[in-house]
Formats: structure tokens, C-alpha cells, sequence
């Protein structure tokens, strides 16, 4: 609308004083930068409500795996380019922590959270926003044309019938394949746990660099097993794919996905909105949407599909212990199995 055009309406004086106006408006919005490793459609939708309570702040989200963010924490550390880490596994964090990474917090909904999912030393560096668990992606369509039976056990994948057919993402890009290898060495112990992915190896055709891939690849068919987590292969199941989810009988590797503070960040107030936000009633309800298991035990609201008993196979996990070892932990993965992790793109 023309300057006259907004006089004639308003009186030239409103028409001047909106023009001045916007700029200082526009000044008020404010970026607040975000490395995130949660999956693609729930970080989008706990930044839309993040956003909604604050229209200020503009999210500049950068989606990726856990150990690549990681590092590119540590990598800007003497000038950090992000504000904040939202769902990256918790033990990762803890390792960022030792670093100095990290900047302690206490979100405002805190004390409201399941003890579990948050950081109980005195002074707190991560909230928890849900919890995620290691499984088996089925192509079931696939499996009856080859009369190949389904597992039921993470032993079962070391059997000579599915040589060749079996994806997984690596731990030293993928949460979700690090928390997969510290489950088989909680319940294998440790010996059994390098022995069994010795066995497993045999019959693993390729490793990747995301947790969620392996699922896609078993419903196309170019994988007859993917090692992943249970939620891209529900959202695969509910859009017509053939494949189940299998939750094998040893039980599941699993991680805390969380939130915190990088250190040096640019928008700390907003940063500390982000927090409060996440530790947030609101925001677990929209994880809810996604994971099982919430930071608040009574919010639960599971998609059509999603496996029953997740939570009973959980294994007994000491994310102190994984996050002092990771280091070590990767580097021995690499050892045995690196040669067939492709180059990142």
C-alpha cells in the first residue's frame, strides 16, 4: 500500500508512525540456533510450540546425528556458533560436560520431571526430553518370498539364514547405533557383548550414518533387517510398508534424548526459554506423539502401531559408565568393523 493510500485511511501522522514502527518490530525478532539429533518431525514440532509461546524468537534448527553435532560443538568451542542441543543422547552430553561444553541449568519445570530423565547433580546440565530404544525393522513381504523366518532375539540376527541382509547405522555418526552397542555389552557383559558383535558383523551388509535409515531401507526391500528404533518404522507401517517391529528378547539398549545449554551461546535468555520450554507439560505431550516415554511418567500417547511392551525390555543402563567409556567404546567399534562404514557424504 502506498504511503498516500495509508494517509488517506489512517491520517498521514499513523501512516509515518507504522512505518517507523516496523523496523524496530523486526529488530525485536531474534535467532536462536539449535543443533538437534531428535527425529526430523518431532523437532519440528516442539520448535512450532517453542515459537507459538515466543514469536520473537526464530529457531535456526540444524538437524543431524549425535556424534556429528557433538563434534561440532567441540569444533566451535572457542567461538560457539550454537545455543542449544536438543535431543541428543544423553551420554553424549555427559562426555560434552567433561569437555567444559556444556553450561549448567535448571529449566523451570525441573522438579516436575520423572527423576530419570533429568540431571540430578547440584548444579544440572540436561534436561530429559524422552527416552528411545534399540529394535529390529522386519520386512515381512520380503521374508515370505524367501522363507526366511522373523527373529525374536538379537542372537537369532548371528544365524548363517540372514547373512548379507542386515543394516545398521554406526556409533560413531548414529545415538541410536551407540545406544544398540552398549545394550549388547550390558546384556552380554563385555567379552560377550565384542563376541557377539563379532558374529553380527558377519552378517551385517553395510553401516550407514542414521539411526532412522535402516528402518526405510528394510520397507523398500533393499535390507531385509534394519537395527534401528521402533518410531521410523511405525511412521513406515502406518503409510503401508511391510514390515514389523521386533523387540528382541534379551532386551533393549536405550538412551535418554535431552536437552542443554552450550556454553559460550550467543542467546542465552532464549536458550533458557528453550529449556524451560522443553522441560515444559506442553512439550512432552508432543513427544508423547513420537517416543513411549516422556520426561513426565503419566504422558503417554502412542501412534497406532507402535510395539506393546517397549518399556519392560528396557536393560539397566548406567549412562555415567557409557559416557566415560564412549570414547574407548568407539574406537574398538572401528577397529573390528570400521571397513564397511561408507564415507559421509
Amino acid at each position: 500500500m502506498s504511503l498516500l493510500k495509508l494517509g488517506r485511511r489512517l491520517g498521514l501522522a499513523t501512516a509515518l508512525a507504522a512505518l517507523v514502527a516496523l523496523p524496530a518490530a523486526e529488530a525485536q525478532q531474534r535467532t536462536l540456533t539449535v543443533y538437534s539429533s531428535l527425529d526430523e518431525d518431532q523437532a519440528k514440532a516442539l520448535i512450532r510450540g517453542f515459537e507459538a509461546r515466543h514469536p520473537q524468537v526464530k529457531v535456526n534448527a540444524i538437524l543431524g546425528s549425535t556424534a556429528p553435532i557433538i563434534a561440532r560443538v567441540i569444533a566451535e568451542a572457542a567461538s560457539p556458533q550454537g545455543d542449544v542441543i536438543m535431543g541428543n543422547a544423553v551420554s553424549a552430553l555427559m562426555a560434552a560436560d567433561a569437555r567444559g561444553l556444556l553450561l549448567p541449568y535448571k529449566p523451570a519445570h525441573f522438579d516436575k520431571l520423572s527423576p530419570f530423565m533429568r540431571d540430578n547433580r547440584p548444579e544440572p546440565v540436561w534436561v530429559g526430553i524422552d527416552a528411545w530404544a534399540a529394535s529390529i525393522c522386519f520386512n515381512t513381504a520380503e521374508a515370505a518370498k524367501r522363507n526366511i523366518p522373523a527373529p525374536t532375539s538379537w542372537e537369532d540376527l548371528t544365524k548363517p539364514i540372514y547373512r548379507g541382509t542386515i543394516t545398521m547405522p554406526s556409533p560413531l555418526s548414529s545415538g541410536t547405533a551407540f545406544l544398540a552397542v552398549n545394550g549388547w555389552l550390558t546384556a552380554f557383559g563385555e567379552q560377550g557383548g565384542w563376541a557377539y558383535m563379532d558374529r553380527l558383523h558377519e552378517n551385517v551388509a553395510r553401516y550407514g550414518h542414521s539411526g532412522s535409515a535402516p528402518c526405510r531401507q528394510a520397507a523398500t526391500g533393499e535390507a531385509l533387517i534394519g537395527i534401528s528404533y521402533a518410531t521410523p518404522g511405525v511412521r513406515l507401517i502406518n503409510e503401508g510398508a511391510p514390515i514389523s517391529i521386533i523387540l528382541p528378547s534379551e532386551g533393549l539398549g536405550w538412551e535418554i534424548e535431552a536437552l542443554a545449554i552450550i556454553r559460550g551461546a550467543r542467546n542465552l535468555a532464549d536458550a533458557r526459554a528453550m529449556a524451560d520450554w522443553i522441560s515444559s507439560r506442553e512439550a512432552a505431550e508432543i513427544s508423547a506423539k513420537f517416543l513411549p516415554i516422556t520426561a513426565y511418567d503419566d504422558i503417554q500417547s502412542l501412534p497406532r502401531n507402535y510395539p506393546a511392551g517397549e518399556r519392560e525390555k528396557l536393560l539397566k543402563m548406567d549412562f555415567a559408565k557409557l559416557a566415560a567409556n564412549r570414547e574407548a567404546v568407539m574406537a574398538e567399534w572401528q577397529r573390528r568393523y570400521g571397513t564397511k562404514v561408507p564415507p559421509r557424504n
